[in-house]
């Protein structure tokens, strides 16, 4: 299978059913023979439709669902799926999208009354709805957000359903789905893509209201769906990080000053540096994510609200965002107004009174309606004009917001101006600079609103992720030292903080890691934990290697290990320490283990038999 191809067999399985070892292959041989036995069952032709839609075989799948459809017109699972062969016939009509809408729509509401019922009914009736409308099925799933996908492009003001609420829908139904699957396999990994693309459709939708209200919204959103694709059971690839890296952008884009954000881009792109490691896409992301957790640390403990940081215009991605939104702006900005055309008589008028001794007399009234009627073309297209320079640095759909409110704005002004025509020529400046001030801080005020009041709190993830990314390197290993323990000073309980400098500093000075372990704060044994037991083991580990038996942080480091993980852990050490005759530290580990005294009767008698008295 080409790695082009995961994502498809991830989501819909349709490399799985061409598959000749696979299950469903075999199910698709069943149905043919059986379907070529009895003609007449619209259940076969049900069946054998359904899986060569899987196999991407819309042709031979909609004629054994136009043959069951014929059979069974009323049956809302024929229905459904021709609706999804005709969806994916090339050269559909578009007057053929009512229909699949349709049968589409018919379908889901049938699932809907089917699970949505009241308290009165068994759990088992409610869920015994065959595989068919089954919430495992991620064709089923899929087939939903088709048509979720197609009533956003046709959105008539009649339809039952709302794209938005047929995603929020099929993300309820895949969660359900997802909580039955008790294997993490295939089944698995296919509804958590319905999942994750239901979500995100949702937050483009969002973003497309362009909406500065929304915008808390959408940074909630974007973590939310991060946390949930880092917390999938999908294998790393090359889509998944691409969505996550896009799902980052967009919290980014949403507000550019928040830390957390920030944070969650530089790990997304440190996913893709890691990914792509010996490629120069990968020294490309690595170098972003240095740039996005620098951006992040910098704008702790400060507001939410104003310019982006210098460290996220440096990078290529948010360049690229700008020049496409700059684009789309010079594509819908007005054109720049004209001098006011004259009438043929008025102009052949005018030449002969350029002339004459009586042009000043005569050009009274053309003066004055190249004031008037102008000035209200002017100063709409002056506000347009200065409003991507008031809010220049800012995000594309901010950009749209504004432009609009800025030529609003300026509408309402040139109103003013022409109901007062003795004022317009005094106040002309004010007049046109005023509405692209008070546009720009409407949409700064909007903002403010919701976000001015978050200040960005001080977290060691940054830090972290800072201190990865310039570990890749060599030549930056001494700064990750510094932000390793920046962590450790925010975060003492972090343990990858302790265990990743360790590792740094091992290879050079051993002893050094040992102090690094050391400063852990420990609990008491009987709470701590299995990775408090990884730290005190590597402490020990890394003395015996050296055979420093006389270091103050062996024999407690000893103890602590052998309590959490047993005896059993500490076999070879105590091989080793007994070939070194260190026998009366094995005393002092023994009695420490079991919390009596060396001088207990029991233990003696034990020392005794192992010859360490």
């Amino acid at each position: 299978m080409q790695k082009g191809d995961h994502r498809k067999y991830m989501q819909d399985g349709s490399s799985v059913v061409s598959d000749e070892k696979c299950w469903l292959y075999r199910a698709l041989l069943k149905y043919l023979d059986a379907c070529s036995l009895n003609a007449d069952s619209w259940e076969y032709n049900l069946h054998v439709g359904r899986l060569l839609l899987l196999q991407g075989k819309s042709n031979e799948a909609l004629k054994h669902l136009q043959t069951a459809l014929s059979l069974q017109p009323c049956q809302p699972a024929i229905r459904f799926y021709t609706g999804l062969a005709l969806l994916q016939q090339k050269e559909a009509a578009a007057a053929s999208e009512r229909e699949v809408e349709l049968f589409l729509t018919q379908g889901l509401e049938n699932v809907m009354g089917q699970f949505f019922v009241s308290h009165d009914h068994k759990e088992r009736e409610q869920w015994d709805t065959g595989y068919d409308w089954s919430v495992v099925n991620a064709q089923f799933l899929r087939g939903c957000l088709s048509l979720a996908a197609l009533l956003s492009k046709n959105s008539p003001s009649d339809q039952a359903l709302s794209p938005e609420q047929v995603y929020h829908i099929v993300s309820g139904l895949a969660a359900q789905g997802i909580s039955r699957c008790v294997n993490a396999g295939e089944v698995l990994q296919q509804l958590e893509w319905v999942l994750l693309d239901a979500h995100f459709s949702l937050l483009q939708g969002l973003i497309l209201q362009e909406r500065n209200s929304k915008q808390p919204w959408i940074v909630k959103r974007c973590q939310a769906l991060t946390s949930l694709i880092r917390l999938s059971s999908i294998g790393p690839c090359r889509e998944l990080l691409d969505l996550q890296e896009k799902v980052c952008q967009m919290g980014v884009l949403a507000v550019p000053r928040c830390s957390r954000a920030l944070c969650l881009l530089g790990l997304a792109q440190l996913d893709q540096s890691d990914s792509h490691a010996a490629a120069e896409r990968g020294q490309a992301a690595l170098a972003n994510a240095c740039l996005s957790f620098r951006a992040s640390i910098e704008l702790e403990g400060s507001h939410q609200t104003g310019e982006p940081p210098e460290q996220l215009t440096k990078q290529a991605w948010w360049k690229d965002h700008l020049d496409a939104e700059n684009n789309k702006k010079v594509k819908h900005e007005a054109p720049e107004p004209k001098p006011a055309v004259e009438s043929p008589e008025g102009s052949a008028d005018g030449k002969k009174l350029v002339r004459g001794r009586g042009a000043p007399a005569r050009g009274v009234p053309t003066s004055t309606a190249k004031t008037s009627a102008p000035t209200r073309v002017n100063r709409t297209a002056t506000a347009a004009k200065h409003t991507p320079q008031a809010a220049q640095g800012r995000t594309g759909w901010h950009l749209v917001a504004k432009s609009d409110g800025a030529g609003k704005t300026a509408g309402k002004s040139s109103i003013k101006a022409q109901t007062s025509p003795c004022k317009s020529r005094q106040e002309h400046s004010p007049l046109q600079d005023k509405p692209v001030t008070s546009a720009v801080e409407v949409g700064k005020q909007d903002n403010d609103s919701t976000v001015s009041t978050a200040l960005n709190e001080k977290s060691y993830l940054p830090r972290l992720g800072l201190a990865r990314a310039l570990a890749r390197n060599a030549d930056s290993q001494k700064q990750a030292c510094h932000f390793y323990r920046e962590v450790i000073d925010v975060a003492p309980e972090v343990h990858d903080a302790y265990i990743e400098l360790a590792n740094l500093l091992l290879k050079d000075d051993p002893l050094a890691a040992v102090d690094v372990y050391s400063r852990f704060p420990l609990k008491p044994v009987c709470e701590q934990t299995f990775d408090d037991a990884f730290i005190t083991g590597e402490i020990v580990h890394i003395l015996m290697k050296h055979e420093l038996y006389e270091h103050p942080q062996l024999l407690p480091n000893l103890i602590a290990h052998g309590k959490v993980m047993g005896l059993g852990c500490l076999e070879k050490y105590i091989e080793a320490l007994e070939g070194k005759f260190m026998t009366s530290l094995l005393r002092r580990v023994y009695a420490g283990i079991h919390d009596k005294s060396v001088d207990n009767e029991e233990l003696q008698d034990f020392f005794r038999f192992k010859c360490w008295i």
